[in-house]
């Protein structure tokens, strides 16, 4: 893992040149920028649970910021799914459209019992 980060830091600095070039789909920029997003605020996490283990600290305070991490994660892909769904980017008959909206269906459901 440590090499794959290595080397994955490397092909992320390369990028940046790249992008500076400006020719980039706004679309696609923006899906990589929220995706680099969630990984660095993933690294961040994991990091903090690594260093509170190493001191002998409470790491049970890391778990809600990964899910509030994850609900903010949700949120934006919600919402760019909703972008697609008005653009008419997604197919109706896409198959994985019944499942989105299981998925849909049954976090509705939990947050309903939320209250």
């Amino acid at each position: 893992m440590t090499f794959q980060l290595k080397r994955t830091t490397g092909e992320l600095l390369k990028l940046e040149h790249g992008i500076k070039s400006g020719d980039i789909d706004p679309y696609v920029l923006r899906d990589f920028r929220d995706a680099v997003d969630h990984i660095r605020k993933t690294a961040w996490a994991v990091q903090e649970w690594q260093e509170r283990l190493v001191q002998k600290r409470d790491t049970a305070t890391v778990i809600p910021l990964l899910v509030m991490e994850r609900i903010r994660r949700g949120t934006q892909l919600y919402e760019a799914l909703a972008e697609d769904l008005k653009n008419r980017a997604i197919r109706p008959e896409a198959a994985e459209i019944e499942g989105l909206f299981r998925a849909i269906e049954r976090l509705y459901q939990e947050l309903k019992q939320l209250n």
